[in-house]
């Protein structure tokens, strides 16, 4: 892995090639899972040993829904251990402050700019952090934020927020641009290809200028 992208941690001290591990949180209905198997088969493609895991939560009703993807040389469990995250990916605000925590100190979260507010609050429940986005941006060395659903619709369908958010991923891990697009094509159906390669490239537009960062925070995650 380049010297310039997150990873490079050493899988359980084996002597084998470093591992990327990548954790996608968002919550029920947004694409996580989708989005979690184009990046595992775009690390497929790259010629990686690639495990994956999702949690589900109470994922049909709006819960929280968690992928991992671990990608090396060789990797012998789909399981990120606590403080390894080297990029998380949010598809909501209050999702990524949630799992903020298990970054590596030097690690990347990129999240979209989004609040979900749930649909029924339990008496006694806390209300949404009005502040999330400013706990989140302190709570990691290196922060990215995008208006994701904002650019997924100006390509066509907002829907593909997910896909915005894994185009800004490929700026950060060692993975070509060509085994990417194969992991679209892969995972998507024809009829839905075209509208998420431009999200995949607006994505990647914007983290080329860097969004709204990425931006240093008060102190480490998960160091």
């Amino acid at each position: 892995m380049r010297r310039d992208m997150p990873g490079g941690r050493d899988n359980g001290g084996l002597g084998v090639s470093s591992v990327t591990n990548i954790a996608i949180a968002g919550v029920g209905g947004q694409g996580i899972i989708l989005a979690s198997d184009v990046v595992a088969n775009a690390a497929l493609c790259a010629g990686h040993d690639v495990k994956k895991n999702e949690v589900h939560g109470m994922a049909q009703r709006g819960g929280t829904v968690v992928s991992e993807i671990r990608f090396g040389r060789r990797v012998y469990s789909p399981l990120i251990p606590e403080g390894e995250v080297d990029v998380l990916v949010a598809l909501e605000l209050l999702e990524g402050l949630r799992h903020v925590h298990r970054l590596r100190r030097e690690g990347l979260t990129i999240a979209d700019d989004l609040r979900v507010l749930p649909a029924v609050r339990p008496p006694g429940a806390p209300q949404y952090p009005d502040d999330v986005a400013e706990r989140l941006k302190g709570s990691a060395r290196q922060v990215l934020l995008l208006p994701a659903a904002e650019v997924a619709q100006k390509a066509g369908n907002a829907q593909a927020a997910n896909t915005v958010l894994i185009g800004a991923l490929s700026r950060h891990v060692d993975i070509p641009l060509e085994a990417w697009k194969t992991a679209l094509k892969s995972c998507l159906r024809p009829s839905l290809l075209e509208v998420n390669l431009r999200a995949f490239e607006a994505g990647r537009r914007r983290a080329g200028r860097g969004g709204q960062s990425p931006r240093r925070g008060r102190g480490g995650a998960g160091g």
